[in-house]
């Protein structure tokens, strides 16, 4: 009972856009990590994607949080200005709120216990972007994982996209999508490629932000050794990139 229980919570949780997909649900939790450090922290699901903040109580400066939910875990993660990932996180429901751990980036970092209670709702609009032109990016740091997109918006329902991501070291393997023009439908938009099978990556962007994950299980892209262009990027300058 238990078990179905969560789930139906986590059902309430992610499947919260109504039927005109005209709003979303914004929800704010607070809790700690290893239970001494206090945080809140606010979600507002699209689709499967996630976007939202957390803030450290004790230093009180949001930082962006870009994820998804991937067979009932909510997989997160935070990112600073610069595209620096400084915190992982792995949720699953409990009650109302999340549990599950949190750890910073690097194969010797200490895994901590991280408890979530909810703590509000609301629901809002679903955001109208002005323009997601723009460098995004993320990076595990030195010797680890890194990606940058590079989006040139046309207008309306056209952008332009460009995607270079690396593995951490030794092996260092590629994924790369060279210059594409995407239909952008509202804030989304799918990359398709047939070229080394079915590859199909849906980009569902934020204000700032933006989640690439791939769609019908299509993983045929012809990218390196466990590279990956999907993944969680932030904006880092608002500028015409140079593709």
């Amino acid at each position: 009972m238990q078990r179905i229980h969560s789930l139906s919570l986590l059902f309430a949780f992610f499947i919260c856009l109504n039927l005109s997909a005209q709003t979303l649900t914004k929800r704010a939790y607070e809790g700690t990590i290893s239970h001494s450090i206090p945080i809140a922290i606010t979600l507002t699901q699209d689709g499967h994607s996630v976007f939202g903040t957390v803030v450290y109580k004790k230093k009180g400066t949001p930082i962006t949080l870009v994820g998804k939910v991937e067979e009932g875990t909510l997989f997160l993660h935070e990112l600073t200005r610069d595209g620096s990932v400084t915190g992982i996180y792995s949720l699953s429901p409990k009650g109302t709120g999340w549990t599950g751990s949190w750890n910073a980036p690097g194969s010797s970092a200490r895994e901590r216990t991280i408890t979530l209670k909810e703590i509000s709702k609301a629901t809002i609009p679903v955001p109208k972007l002005a323009n997601v032109t723009g460098t995004y990016a993320y990076s595990f740091g030195n010797e680890a994982g890194s990606g940058e997109l590079l989006v040139q918006q046309l207008n309306p329902g056209k952008i332009i996209v460009a995607v270079n991501a690396v593995t951490g070291g030794p092996a260092y393997n590629i994924a790369t999508i060279e210059k594409h023009t995407l239909a952008l439908r509202g804030n989304r938009a799918i990359y398709e490629n047939h070229d080394f099978g079915t590859c199909k990556i849906q980009f569902t962007f934020s204000a700032g932000a933006v989640q690439l994950d791939y769609l019908d299980g299509a993983y045929g892209c012809g990218f390196g050794h466990n590279a990956t262009a999907a993944g969680n990027y932030i904006r880092t300058s608002t500028g015409k990139p140079l593709f």
